[in-house]
């Protein structure tokens, strides 16, 4: 049975958060990467038919993460006092959805993050995580956990699996995002 992240030192609005509890977060990464990513693993080939996914930290693992994400993406739908409060925070003229990302969800973006990144670390040796901090705490990377050197940007997997997540949802991707994501980051290397 999947486990939702439960001990994270912060939440994730990073945007209100001074330095020092930033790091708090950094030394939660380094401390449990290893262990969301291998919860993981063993979610994905306890499923019926991932059950021999091959697990090897290369881009073409990417493919069945992929599909298994897919496949097991959960939203919720909002309250109608939840739907008023998120519609009264954003212009009527962008469009909003009536439902969320489940929590689980939430949490297995981390961790679908997390392999994503260790794929580039792997087929790349010279890749590295690195707590990321920026002079404007409007920065969407500051405080976070990026692989750096892609060209003047920074990769920050759980945001660009957190974008993948809502695309998904909204079923304008499928489940080869994953790879096709991979494909075109590694164009900025």
């Amino acid at each position: 049975m999947y486990q939702t992240i439960q001990n994270l030192p912060i939440d994730y609005q990073f945007d209100n958060k001074t330095k020092e509890e930033l790091k708090l977060y950094g030394i939660w990464f380094k401390e449990n990467k290893d262990d969301r990513i291998n919860h993981l693993i063993e979610i994905v080939k306890t499923t019926p038919s991932f059950e021999d996914w091959n697990v090897d930290f290369t881009p073409n693992s990417l493919n069945e993460l992929g599909r298994w994400f897919y496949q097991n993406l959960e939203t919720v739908k909002l309250t109608e006092e939840q739907y008023f409060n998120k519609r009264s925070q954003i212009p009527n003229y962008i469009e909003i959805e009536d439902w969320d990302l489940s929590i689980k969800t939430r949490s297995l973006i981390v961790d679908i993050g997390l392999y994503f990144g260790e794929v580039f670390i792997y087929t790349h040796k010279e890749l590295i995580w690195k707590q990321y901090f920026s002079k404007s705490k409007k920065d969407m990377n500051n405080g976070h956990m990026v692989v750096p050197k892609f060209g003047k940007l920074e990769l920050n997997p759980i945001l660009v699996i957190m974008g993948t997540a809502w695309g998904l949802a909204r079923k304008k991707y499928d489940g080869k995002r994953l790879y096709d994501l991979y494909k075109i980051w590694e164009n900025y290397l």
